[in-house]
């Protein structure tokens, strides 16, 4: 559905500061880029000059007790994470062709069938070609109907390996020979102003995250700041769930008394699995019973082969009922269930069941659980102009803004309840950038040296002193 025009208030008219007049050199008030949104009222029109209460509000949620990071695919699209959805066949083809895979006609003529309007969404489309392999699998038989055509089974199974192989390829960001020395900048940015804004007596911040790529982890280590991520070892790495019982401090060397928490670090949950984790079945004494032994690897030569990942389908929810993933999500829950709790979810859209289940349903069974989403056009929709609205939308509910809704959007209806634990930052200015920019930035007050920079320093101050020809100048 397309974004109705916009006006401000319930009357249906233009507020008298963004009407036009034939005055050229009267000043017109700075344009909105965004709405913070409270309990269903619009709290807040963000422009460049007005950013103060949802400042205020980041600020108050990053000093609660436990804070939980939520991260999805739009905390990377500036990276170039593939969008999944609106897809049209020939952009399917593309990603496929990107991963170096060859699709021939039939691959074309298979997606037809399934995307006759070219407007997929890579997770049906994965999801389609499960359940039509499994059901021709079921009957014994070597192709099934699709439409007035009979397919292959061997073709379905080979297009869907080819789609599972192409977005893990696609999910390696920046795209390979792309990388630059400021890549991960914008993470980086919002992992250590983050890091500097609580206060040292709190618990780490909790990271979870859908994303299968190393962005977060690139970006930590770039920052010299240590995480815990479940795995334990150095050059051999295996997941431990047991990790995430332990924590970092410094000790004195030669006590070994511990002296202080460790400062800036995080704990890490990929709850979707990673392009770096890979799978295999141990056998328990006499090999009766098997199980699943998750490891790290650190070449992503063949990102797909035994990458363990939650694709996109039906089937998804399910496979969180599995190792690993059944003990990620416990942490996931656990963790929103304490008293004091923030949840800041940026980058996800709330289209998977299972995620919003605990958070929605931790939202009703914790009274001292917030709720912060920030996501620039699941409310109103990419294309709404804001740019019109201004203070007088204060205190008006986002369903009387004269705005369409975004149809069929979860943060959407998500924003209309009228709860004031639950704020909504949308609008332009809600991207992961920009977002990041509005995070207290301690450091100014500080004038830290970070880790990083120390870490260069020590290395030019350690090399030897040039050598120079003749006698020096009395």
């Amino acid at each position: 559905m397309e974004p109705e025009s916009v006006v401000a208030g319930s009357a249906g008219v233009l507020p008298p500061s963004v009407v036009d007049t034939d005055g050229a050199d009267e000043p017109r008030p700075a344009t909105s880029d965004g709405l913070f949104i409270v309990g269903s009222v619009v709290k807040e029109v963000t422009s460049d000059e007005k950013t103060d209460g949802i400042r205020n509000h980041i600020a108050s949620l990053l000093q609660v007790h436990n804070l939980v990071i939520l991260m999805g695919a739009g905390a990377s699209f500036h990276l170039g994470s593939p969008h999944i959805r609106n897809l049209k066949n020939q952009d399917i083809l593309d990603l496929i062709a990107d991963a170096g895979i060859e699709a021939d006609e039939s691959d074309g003529q298979l997606l037809q069938l399934l995307n006759p309007e070219e407007r997929g969404d890579l997770e049906a489309l994965l999801n389609n070609l499960q359940l039509a392999q499994s059901f021709g699998e079921k009957l014994s038989s070597g192709s099934v109907k699709l439409g007035h055509k009979d397919v292959p089974i061997a073709h379905i199974r080979d297009l869907r390996k080819h789609l599972n192989a192409a977005l893990a390829f696609a999910c390696q960001l920046p795209a390979p020979g792309t990388r630059t020395s400021s890549s991960y900048a914008i993470h980086k940015t919002f992992l250590s102003r983050l890091a500097r804004a609580r206060r040292e007596n709190l618990p780490r911040p909790k990271i979870f995250t859908t994303n299968y790529d190393l962005v977060i982890e690139q970006a930590l280590d770039e920052l010299g700041y240590p995480y815990i991520d479940g795995f334990s070892g150095t050059v051999d790495r295996r997941l431990n769930m047991s990790v995430y019982g332990l924590d970092f401090h410094r000790v004195d060397s030669s006590s070994q008394a511990v002296v202080s928490r460790a400062e800036n670090s995080f704990y890490l949950h990929k709850l979707h699995g990673s392009l770096n984790w890979r799978a295999s079945e141990l056998s328990q004494d006499s090999g009766s019973v098997e199980s699943i032994e998750v490891t790290q690897v650190q070449s992503l030569a063949s990102v797909s082969d035994g990458a363990v990942l939650i694709y996109p389908t039906s089937s998804k929810e399910g496979d969180t009922l599995s190792y690993p993933y059944t003990d990620l999500f416990r942490l996931l829950s656990t963790a929103l269930q304490q008293p004091d709790t923030a949840v800041l979810t940026i980058g996800y859209g709330f289209w998977d069941a299972h995620i919003n289940r605990i958070l929605l349903g931790s939202l009703t069974m914790n009274p001292g659980m917030n709720l912060m989403i920030v996501d620039p056009g699941a409310v109103f929709g990419a294309k709404a102009d804001l740019g019109r609205l201004d203070s007088s939308s204060r205190g008006v509910p986002v369903n009387g803004l004269g705005i369409a809704l975004a149809a069929e959007q979860p943060v959407a209806e998500i924003a209309g309840i009228a709860d004031s634990r639950i704020a909504v930052f949308t609008g332009p200015r809600a991207t992961f950038k920009n977002f990041a920019e509005l995070l207290p930035d301690q450091s100014i007050f500080s004038q830290q040296i970070s880790p990083t920079a120390l870490a260069q320093l020590i290395e030019r101050l350690g090399q030897p002193a040039p050598i120079t020809e003749g006698p020096a100048d009395v």
